[in-house]
């Protein structure tokens, strides 16, 4: 009997994983890579590299779709943001925040104290196996800024690892406006802050904004997630033997 040939080709293959290995993985065969990228020119670099890699490969400088995670936290002000975010993460217990984050670092919680930095000695928790996407994104938070424990688990929303962006509807469009337009991201892994009510604040207030500057979509072109991510429909081996044999 004949299978339905797949308008997708194969499901679009995403990938995660900030290793050496991980993006070599990602290189040769993801065509969505989810990342924890904390600055501009962090992001920009690694997706210039995937993507160079990718080439390398042979499969073009536009297989890789590269989407940084991001938490929203909005109010109408910047204040009032800022406020939102200390109220809930206030409403996380700090043992549990603490005991999150130690295990992100590859510590044992005793070695943090609330009101204090980061231990200077910190390394890829087991030997370099370890998560290292995550550890690099929180460390490189704590050593830029200089933040005590405390102030690295506000920062991080709570110590998720993912960046924060917290401000106004037009703060968060002008930041993903500058990541997208540079080269930094091709799209995000969206994380509001609550559901459903953060997301209701960024579909009411952010998405018509970006639709203004021309950088989100009114309607859908395609009907698949490939075609959502202008993917191209891989050349399937496969078929192309069927039809081949069809056609003798």
């Amino acid at each position: 009997f004949n299978l339905p040939r797949s308008a997708q080709g194969h499901p679009v293959l995403i990938q995660a994983g900030g290793s050496a290995d991980g993006r070599e993985l990602a290189a040769r065969h993801a065509e969505a890579v989810f990342s924890a990228s904390q600055s501009f020119d962090e992001a920009g670099a690694y997706a210039r590299e995937l993507k160079s890699r990718a080439a390398a490969w042979g499969r073009g400088n536009d297989a890789i779709r590269v989407l940084p995670g991001l938490t929203t936290i909005i109010g109408a002000t910047e204040t009032e943001a800022l406020r939102r975010r200390d109220e809930l993460v206030d409403l996380i217990p700090w043992t549990y925040s603490l005991t999150r984050l130690a295990g992100i670092l590859g510590i044992s919680v005793e070695r943090l104290k609330l009101d204090e930095r980061l231990p200077d000695d910190l390394s890829l928790p087991g030997g370099g196996n370890g998560n290292h996407t995550f550890f690099h994104a929180t460390l490189a938070q704590a050593r830029t800024h200089g933040y005590t424990a405390r102030q690295l688990i506000r920062a991080l929303a709570g110590g998720g690892g993912h960046r924060v962006v917290v401000g106004t509807p037009e703060q968060i469009a002008d930041d993903i406006e500058h990541w997208f337009k540079g080269g930094a991201a091709d799209g995000f892994n969206l994380m509001p802050d609550v559901l459903p009510g953060g997301l209701q604040d960024f579909a009411d207030g952010v998405v018509p904004l970006l639709r203004q500057r021309g950088i989100f979509r009114t309607d859908y072109e395609g009907r698949t997630l490939r075609e959502h991510f202008r993917l191209q429909r891989p050349f399937s081996r496969h078929l192309h033997r069927r039809e081949a044999a069809e056609t003798a």
